[in-house]
This record gives C-alpha cells, structure tokens and sequence, in this order.
C-alpha cells in the first residue's frame, strides 16, 4: 500500500525537485484507477514539484476515431451515431466523476463534460457540412483528454492537493501536419515556462498529453501515444529531475507479453539502448519519447498503476543512478 496521504508541504520551491508524473488511458480507466492516481501524485508532492500529464480514458480516443470513420463512410443515419456516441461519452465520463469527485466538483465537471460534448457535434455538424478533414479529426481526437483532464485536476484538488489545470492547447505549439503534428520547440517552451512561473506555489500543474496547437489556433495531434512524447517534452522544458510514466503493466518488456510468452521485464535499461529500442517501436511508446530526456540527460520509469509500490522499469542516461527517481523505487 502507498503511505497514508499526509498533507503537502507548504514550501514547494525551485530548490525542490521537479517530476512529470504521466498517466496514460489504462491509468485512469476505471475510477479506481483514478484513486490510485491521487495516492500516487500526493506521495509524490511530498517529495518533490509534481507535473501530471494525463491522457483520454483507455478507448475513448479509439471511440472518437471509428465514430468518425463510420461517420464519412455510411450515408444514413447520422443523427443516431453522433446521438449514440454523446450518450455512451457521457455516461462513462459522469460515473468516473460521481465516483471520485466530491459533490461541488461534479457540478463543475458535469458543466465541462456538457460544453465538450457540444463541442463534439459541432465537429460533426463541420464535417456534414465540409467534407473530412485532417483538421476535424485532431479536433475530435482531442475530447478524450479534454474529458479526463478536469476529473483528475478536480480529483487531486478535492485531496487538498492545490491542481490547477494548463490548456495543451495554448502551450504546445506545432505546424499543422495533422495527426503527426511536429512540436514547434522554442514557441512551447516560451509558453510553457512563463505559464509554469505564474503559476502560485504549491501548485500541481495538470495538462493533457497528445494534443497541442497550430500558430493560428488550430488543435493538433501528435500521433498514437503522443502524451509519452507531451510529458518528455515537459520534462525538458521545465528541467525536471525525471519522468515517470504508468501504465497497467509492471515494466517494459523484451517483447509483447500478451503474444510472446518467453517475453521479460527489463528491470533497468541504458537510455542508449531504450532510445534504440524506442525509435524502432518496440518498447510501445511514441517514437520520439525519449529524445527530449536523452538530450537533457533526464531517467525514466514506468511503473504499474496496478501496483505502484513495485520497481517496474528504469531508463538511466549514463552516469545517473535510482536515488533520483520520484516517486522513490520501493515507495
């Protein structure tokens, strides 16, 4: 079990370490998930200046994209599948709400969900109108953490946690190649960093990863399992001590478990060797993931929000060593 949930202290200041704690869809798919989360981001402001990254509910992205792809495939009936998908994106966003909130933060999120899923048809109504577009699309793509970021930011405020959430799409610039959006570097970090200093401490920024936003204001996308690549860059941006990334497994593995069996977890990996791995996609995350920590010289882990306490995987640069991974190995 994490330790019990003491409060945070008062001076979280810029001597104290910096960690991009990243929370991917199995993180926080089930409103358990989402306690876990807040035992984990709390025991990690004990430590240390906490920075969370989440990503959509696990599948709601996948949702938003066979809903549009049928949309533009199938001449009749609409109405009924946009209907259909609002309805199941509301319920299942209203029960994790009503199952980690407190009663004033479900009327506040319950406002958020209504103007997103408005927003939601207004794509579609843009897409009835105009024909598809690559444009459209990123906007859609984008609900799913515009939908779970509120839940987690208002989550860890009802624990007396001081969150405040970060729009990803006033911070992260990009050109407009939709879909794989190229993050435009010294425009986000400008962005990032007068947004991260403004901010009042103790504070636990929360902000959406995978998504960001074109120079005129157009939502972009950075590609599958672009919230790895949002919170590498973060961790870059702002010189965070590491970045710790879960997940529903127990680590990194030398193959896919689920289809290799004599697949095994790589407890501890070179960044040189993870970097490889990562570029040739067999690590699971996004291609660039690791190119913001290499070059900065900052270590990754991946732990299991199943079971937070257990080691999972690190992903030293050379010369760093465990002792500045947040939360602690074996916390």
């Amino acid at each position: 079990m994490l330790r019990p949930r003491l409060p945070v202290p008062a001076d979280v200041s810029e001597s104290r370490p910096l960690v991009v704690c990243k929370f991917g869809g199995s993180s926080v798919g089930t409103p358990d998930r989402f306690r876990t989360l807040v035992d984990v981001v709390a025991a990690a402001a004990r430590e240390a200046r906490v920075f969370v990254i989440v990503s959509a509910l696990s599948q709601v992205t996948r949702q938003l994209s066979g809903a549009l792809e049928a949309f533009t495939t199938h001449s009749t009936n609409h109405d009924v599948m946009v209907n259909d998908l609002v309805t199941t994106l509301r319920t299942r966003h209203r029960e994790h709400a009503f199952a980690v909130l407190s009663r004033e933060a479900q009327q506040a999120y319950a406002e958020r969900l209504d103007d997103r899923l408005d927003h939601v048809r207004a794509v579609f109504e843009r897409v009835d109108r105009d024909g598809f577009s690559p444009a459209a699309r990123d906007a859609l793509l984008a609900t799913g953490e515009q939908l779970s970021v509120p839940i987690a930011r208002w989550a860890l405020s009802d624990a007396g946690l001081n969150a405040v959430r970060l729009d990803a799409t006033q911070l992260v610039v990009t050109d407009d190649t939709f879909g794989e959006a190229n993050v435009l570097h010294n425009a986000t970090r400008d962005r990032l960093r007068q947004q991260y200093a403004d901010t009042d401490a103790p504070t636990v920024p929360v902000m959406a990863g995978f998504i960001g936003t074109t120079q005129d204001g157009r939502t972009t996308t950075l590609g599958f399992e672009g919230s790895d690549y949002s919170a590498a860059l973060v961790a870059q941006i702002l010189n965070a001590q590491c970045l710790t990334r879960f997940t529903d497994v127990d680590g990194l593995y030398s193959d896919d478990p689920s289809t290799h069996a004599d697949a095994e977890r790589l407890s501890m990996l070179s960044m040189e060797t993870a970097y490889a791995m990562t570029e040739s996609g067999r690590l699971g995350m996004h291609p660039k993931t690791l190119r913001p920590l290499a070059e900065a010289g900052i270590p990754m882990q991946v732990r299991s929000i199943r079971d937070p306490e257990a080691p999972g995987t690190h992903i030293l640069p050379e010369g760093v060593a465990t002792d500045v991974l947040i939360p602690p190995v074996g916390a």
